[in-house]
């Protein structure tokens, strides 16, 4: 299973769900079955989207879609970044502007800590983004292989 395949079943898989619980059991169910069919590595991007004020989230969702495609296409075994699990329309569909910080945090923690994500990329200015720090902490609790990418793409 190749990167792009793995893009492909989580939005097509997490299009069905009513809350955010049910996205992270559907994301769940996704990893666990790639790595139930012989898949030894799944990779998470992570980056800033939020943190520079919602004038720039348009920029900053559109910046970690082009990182998690280079990504993507320098590595052999399946990635995927949140913009891969929150399409606008899901979230919009949701409501998910209404959940709380600490409740995307837990959300996160869980999938990172699920056992099935064995690597995490850091995009660059990573630094900034609270979310992102919490994803840094999480995949060192969880001794995940961190990935740091440097330079603008």
């Amino acid at each position: 299973m190749a990167g792009k395949e793995i893009q492909k079943e989580i939005g097509e898989a997490v299009t069905s769900a009513k809350n955010i619980e049910e996205v992270k059991t559907i994301l769940l169910n996704v990893l666990k079955s790639a790595r139930e069919n012989g898949v030894e590595r799944i990779g998470y991007v992570a980056g800033l989207i939020t943190s520079e004020g919602p004038e720039n989230i348009d920029k900053n969702v559109k910046r970690l879609i082009r990182y998690a495609d280079d990504i993507r296409s320098k590595n052999n075994f399946p990635i995927f970044a949140s913009t891969d699990v929150i399409s606008d329309d899901l979230f919009t569909k949701l409501g998910m502007e209404k959940i709380a910080a600490a409740d995307w945090e837990e959300f996160w923690r869980d999938i990172l800590g699920s056992g099935y994500v064995t690597d995490i990329f850091m995009t660059p200015r990573w630094e900034i983004s609270k979310g992102s720090i919490s994803e840094h902490n999480n995949a060192k609790n969880f001794n995940l292989q961190i990935h740091y990418i440097t330079g603008e793409i």
